[in-house]
C-alpha cells in the first residue's frame, strides 16, 4: 500500500513582484505623462481633444447657456460619465472648451501676423487680420462663434472670467501692438490715445460678428475696402 503523501508546511512561491501583465502596458517614464495633477497615458490626451471639439461644436450650435453635458459626450462618442476623467463638472468643460476657442482664434491671428509680411503702414489690413472670422468663410465657425460666447461667459460667469480674462487681455494686446507700431511708424497720430483706439478697434469687429450671426446681412467684403482708407486717412 502506498504511503500517504507527505504534509508540508512550506507556502507556495510567492509570485514574482513587478510581474508584468500579459496585454498591459507597464507604467514607466515613457508611457505616463503628469497633466491636471494626475499620471495619464499620452493616448488618453485623444479622449480630452474629443471633448474639447465637441463641446466647441455644441456650445457653437445652441449657446454657452443651452448646452447639455450629454449632447457633448454623444458628439465624441463617450459616455457622459468618462466626462469626469478629465473635468470636475460640465461647467469646468464649458470653460475649457471657450478658453480652447479663444486661444485657437488668437493663435491663428498671431500667426498670421508673423508670415503675413505686413509692415507697420499696412496697419489696416493688420487689423482686419485679426478679426473673429476669416474672408473665406460663407458663415462662422465653431471656433469663431466660442470666441463671442467668451465674451459672453466673462460677462456673465464669475468663474469662467477667471480663467478667460487673461485670453481676453491677449486679444486685445494684438490691436494695442498695431496701434503702438503704427503710431511709431507715424501712421496714426500720436495725439489718439492708444487705448482708447485700441478698444474701439477690438470692439467693431466683435459686435459685428454678433449682429451678423444674429441675423444682419453680413457686407461684402470688398465694400470695407473705402471705408477702410477712410479711417486710415482720418487717423493721420
Amino acid at each position: 500500500m502506498a504511503k500517504p503523501a507527505r504534509r508540508t508546511n512550506q507556502k507556495p512561491a510567492a509570485k514574482k513582484a513587478g510581474a508584468k501583465r500579459v496585454g498591459v502596458p507597464s507604467k514607466t517614464a515613457k508611457n505616463v505623462i503628469h497633466i491636471d495633477g494626475r499620471d495619464r497615458r499620452p493616448w488618453a490626451l485623444v479622449s480630452k481633444e474629443r471633448l474639447l471639439e465637441a463641446a466647441t461644436e455644441e456650445i457653437a450650435a445652441v449657446g454657452f447657456e443651452r448646452a447639455r453635458l450629454a449632447e457633448i459626450a454623444e458628439r465624441a462618442e463617450m459616455t457622459p460619465g468618462s466626462v469626469y476623467t478629465w473635468f470636475a463638472n460640465k461647467e469646468e468643460l464649458f470653460r475649457a472648451a471657450l478658453e480652447s476657442a479663444l486661444s485657437a482664434q488668437v493663435r491663428r491671428n498671431a500667426e498670421f501676423m508673423v508670415t503675413s509680411g505686413l509692415t507697420g503702414s499696412d496697419w489696416m489690413l493688420k487689423v482686419a487680420a485679426t478679426v473673429p472670422r476669416n474672408a473665406g468663410d460663407t458663415g462662422p465657425t465653431a471656433a469663431q462663434q466660442l470666441l463671442i460666447e467668451a465674451y459672453y461667459a466673462s460677462w456673465r460667469d464669475p468663474a469662467a472670467r477667471e480663467i478667460l480674462r487673461p485670453r481676453v487681455r491677449e486679444h486685445y494686446a494684438m490691436y494695442r501692438r498695431i496701434v503702438d507700431d503704427a503710431q511709431a511708424d507715424g501712421a496714426i497720430s500720436k495725439t489718439i490715445d492708444a487705448h482708447t483706439l485700441s478698444t474701439l478697434l477690438l470692439a467693431v469687429p466683435i459686435g459685428l460678428s454678433l449682429v451678423t450671426m444674429a441675423g444682419v446681412d453680413r457686407p461684402d467684403d470688398a465694400n470695407w475696402i473705402e471705408v477702410f482708407s477712410r479711417f486710415d486717412r482720418s487717423m493721420r
